[in-house]
Formats: C-alpha cells, sequence, structure tokens
C-alpha cells in the first residue's frame, strides 16, 4: 500500500482576507469588515439598525421642523387675536349682580326701568329731589362701567337740590342688550336719549343735565347733537373721535396695518361704525346749550393738544377746567367729587337759565 503524505496547507493571510472582503453598504456609507458581515444574518441586522438611525434622525427634523412651524403660528396667531381679545376685556361691564341696592347713601331712590329706540330695557336708580319740579341730572358711565360709576356724585347733587338718575347701558348692569357690544358711544348715545326720554316724558322733568365721563361723555354729546332734550353738560375727558382714540392708544411692538385690521373686526363683530362716533365734528350743535369740560394735562389716552381740537370745535357758551395730574381714570375719581362745587355752580347757573327750566324753582 502506497502511503501518501498529506500536502502541507498555508496558512491564510487573514487581514488580507478581511480587507479583500470589504464592501459597500447599499447605501454607499462606510464599510463593514468580515467581522461585521459575517453572516447574511449580522449584514442584515446592521442595514436595518442603520435605517432606523437615520430615518429616526430624519424624524428629528422633521419635529424640529414642526415644532417651529407651530411656534410662528401660535405668535402670529397671538399677535392677530390679543388686541381684539383685549379690547373686548376692556370694554365688558362688570358681571356683579346689581341687585344690592345704594343704602350706603342713606338716601331715597327707586328702581326704575325704560325703554330703548329699538326695544331693549334699561335699568337704573332714580333719586328724587325733595321739590318734584327740580331739574334733574344724569350721569353717564365710562367704558366698561355701570351705574355703580356715578354713586359719589348723588350726595353733593341732591344736596344742591337735584333730582339723579343713575342707569347702565345696554349689555351691562342689569339692562338687556349684548354684554360684549359695547361701541364707544354709538349706541350708547341712544341709551341716553332714552334717559332724557324717561325723565321728560315719563317723569314730566323738562329741566336735564347731564355728566359724562369718557365715552360716557362722547355718548352725551351724540345724543345732544341730535336731540335738545339736554339743556347742559359736562364732559369729563371725551376724545375727539373714536379713530383718534384707538390710533394714540395702539401698542407700541404692535404694527399699524395688522393693529388697523383687528379694529376692523372689532367694528364688524359689534355692528357698528367708527365714523358713528366724531364728537369733534357735531359738538358745535349744542349751541346754544353750554357744554363744560374737564380735562387733564396728564391724561395720556387723551392728550392735551386733543382735548383742545375738541374744545376749539365746541361753540359758545363753552368752558373748560384742567386737572393738572390726573391720570384718564382719575379724571372721574378724583377728579369730579372734588369739582362738585363747580359742577353745582355750573349747573345751577345754565339750567335756571334755559327756556325750560325758568318755570321750575329757584335752587337753593
Amino acid at each position: 500500500m502506497v502511503h501518501t503524505k498529506p500536502k502541507k496547507q498555508g496558512k491564510i493571510n487573514f487581514t488580507t482576507k478581511v480587507e479583500a472582503c470589504q464592501t459597500e453598504s447599499p447605501r454607499g456609507d462606510k464599510t463593514h469588515n468580515l467581522h461585521d458581515l459575517y453572516t447574511p444574518a449580522t449584514y442584515s441586522i446592521s442595514l436595518f439598525t442603520d435605517t432606523i438611525k437615520h430615518t429616526l434622525q430624519l424624524g428629528s427634523r422633521l419635529r424640529s421642523t414642526l415644532l417651529l412651524t407651530s411656534l410662528i403660528s401660535s405668535l402670529s396667531f397671538f399677535l392677530a387675536s390679543a388686541p381684539l381679545l383685549g379690547e373686548m376685556i376692556a370694554t365688558t361691564a362688570p358681571l356683579r349682580s346689581l341687585k344690592s341696592p345704594p343704602s350706603d347713601l342713606n338716601l331715597a331712590y327707586e328702581e326704575v326701568s325704560f325703554l330703548t329706540a329699538d326695544g331693549l330695557t334699561l335699568r337704573g336708580w332714580f333719586f328724587p329731589a325733595p321739590n318734584p319740579d327740580a331739574p334733574a341730572i344724569l350721569y353717564a358711565p365710562a367704558t366698561a362701567k355701570d351705574q355703580r360709576q356715578g354713586l359719589s356724585l348723588v350726595q353733593p347733587l341732591r344736596e344742591a337740590g337735584f333730582h339723579v338718575l343713575l342707569f347702565s347701558y345696554r349689555g351691562s348692569g342689569e339692562s338687556e342688550g349684548n354684554r360684549f357690544a359695547f361701541s364707544y358711544g354709538a349706541r350708547e348715545s341712544q341709551d341716553v336719549d332714552a334717559a332724557v326720554r324717561y325723565l321728560t316724558e315719563t317723569r314730566g322733568i323738562p329741566c336735564v343735565g347731564g355728566i359724562g365721563h369718557s365715552a360716557g361723555a362722547v355718548a352725551l354729546i351724540l345724543s345732544a347733537a341730535r336731540t335738545p332734550g339736554l339743556r347742559a353738560m359736562v364732559a369729563a375727558a371725551p376724545f375727539p373721535s373714536l379713530e383718534d382714540a384707538w390710533r394714540l392708544n395702539r401698542p407700541a411692538f404692535f404694527p399699524t396695518p395688522l393693529y388697523e385690521q383687528v379694529m376692523r373686526l372689532a367694528e364688524w363683530r359689534k355692528g357698528f361704525s367708527r365714523d358713528e362716533v366724531r364728537p369733534l365734528d357735531v359738538v358745535h350743535r349744542l349751541t346754544p346749550r353750554p357744554i363744560l369740560f374737564v380735562f387733564s394735562r396728564a391724561d395720556r389716552r387723551i392728550p392735551p393738544e386733543e382735548a383742545e381740537r375738541l374744545y376749539t370745535a365746541a361753540r359758545e357758551p363753552k368752558a373748560i377746567i384742567w386737572l393738572p395730574k390726573a391720570t384718564h381714570e382719575q379724571v372721574r375719581s378724583p377728579g369730579l367729587d372734588h369739582l362738585m362745587p363747580q359742577l353745582v355752580h355750573f349747573f345751577r347757573t345754565t339750567l335756571q337759565t334755559a327756556p325750560e327750566c325758568q318755570h321750575g324753582p329757584a335752587l337753593p
């Protein structure tokens, strides 16, 4: 038997084999060596893992893009809606009930109601004077206020011999109407019309004066320009026009074009036009009835130059009182409260000389 010696096998250069087996992934990524590609299964697992990693990276970028888009959209919505929401909140009347009577005044009063020309019921408090033939003074509240804003004026007016009517506009206090539709004097002046009719026709008081603050003063002027019922007026811090008031009170950070669109949306939502609220254009119609303006040199909402425009547009008889340091809100209180002796003197002088009032009793 012939025995053959087995041939001696040479050593494999493993490094060479590894280098020879390097290959690119199907995506052209960094190559994998033989250890990574030892079996088709490990190769598939590696490829799947890399695919998941790239997908997650893409998902992370997508999430970041969506988040940025959402933030930009939210900021845009805030810029567009914040002034509109702020305007609605700032002009909404208090939600507190008025069912509790003003008992702290220790004065006789009546809870009264009367209709507007468009059929809404307005409610308020009537404080009768001892003399039924005495003149009456009504109070027109400011923006987002109701009849309670006039309570501090009742005592001195009653002591001076006047009837006093406090009432709430449509949508405020216990009055009927949309609570979120304050119109800066456009419809509120119609409520003043209704209050004057109540005093003159229902109560039989021909001699009526009025006090108003801010938009309430605007409502007095607009009402008196239409009808002759108001014989004398005290207008505290009225604005010349709604457009001017909006322009002067625009937030500094808010772009003018966008702010204008927001205000137009407020007009549309509330169903009125800023062109209806321009006392500057109609205040001259009050003559020969007197008007007393009260302004502050420190009022940032109605700056002195705007106050002078309105005063100049009014005709005689007219007068003006300047408060030195009061803010817009302080013009009403404590401003008017401290000025009551002057206001009483104004009404005594003007109402007793008005033709409708000459047959009434002399005030004390």
